[in-house]
């Protein structure tokens, strides 16, 4: 008998319960634990149903890290949106980035990993990127036109992120060692970068 055919919602349902599974394996046993059995053996079902739903590991790294990446751009335009103008949201935004960082830290090693697919093969991790860093150049923009900051959105978003992701990498590695930690660091790092954009 043929098996039945699966709606779009229903492909969307069990893609997201496989990629939950997927990043719990991840955070408890780390990356090379990742397998389709391991997802079947967690979520008690057949060892070949994940191979309905990715064609490969890589296909479910891609979902796990968008699903991240969506996490990550709720959280920022959540804090971001209680910030009171357009200054103390690029503030915000850099607070949420770190704080993400922080708190998930195998999500975020998960979404920036060196070694992954390059983003033409999954364009929805592109896409995903694209949506969080845009927003991030949206928000500066906003205090370009106010008059707040001068320089162009995008090079100063650029700017922003690799200060950002330089100072969450080496957090995550354990590689603060020279006697300033994290919390020490964000606001002098952020407070220069930004008074070189100031009008």
């Amino acid at each position: 008998m043929p098996r039945a055919q699966l709606t779009a919602d229903e492909l969307e349902a069990m893609r997201r319960r496989l990629s939950a599974a997927g990043l719990e394996i991840y955070r408890q046993d780390g990356l090379e634990a990742v397998s389709f059995r391991r997802l079947a053996e967690q979520l008690r079902v057949s060892h070949t149903l994940p191979y309905r739903y990715f064609d490969n590991k890589d296909a479910l790294l891609a979902r796990m890290r968008v699903d991240a990446l969506a996490r990550f751009e709720s959280e920022v335009r959540e804090h971001e949106s209680r910030a009171d103008g357009p200054m103390a949201q690029v503030h915000a935004v850099a607070e949420a980035y770190v704080a993400f960082a922080h708190r998930n830290q195998a999500e975020y090693l998960l979404i920036f990993a060196t070694h992954q697919p390059a983003v033409e093969q999954y364009p929805e991790v592109m896409e995903a990127r694209r949506r969080i860093f845009e927003h991030a150049v949206d928000v500066l923009q906003r205090c370009i036109d106010g008059g707040l900051l001068r320089g162009e959105a995008r090079e100063l978003a650029h700017a922003l992120w690799v200060t950002l992701h330089g100072l969450m990498s080496l957090h995550a590695a354990g590689q603060l060692i020279h006697g300033k930690p994290l919390d020490e660091l964000v606001e002098p790092l952020l407070g220069r970068l930004l008074s070189a954009y100031r009008t």
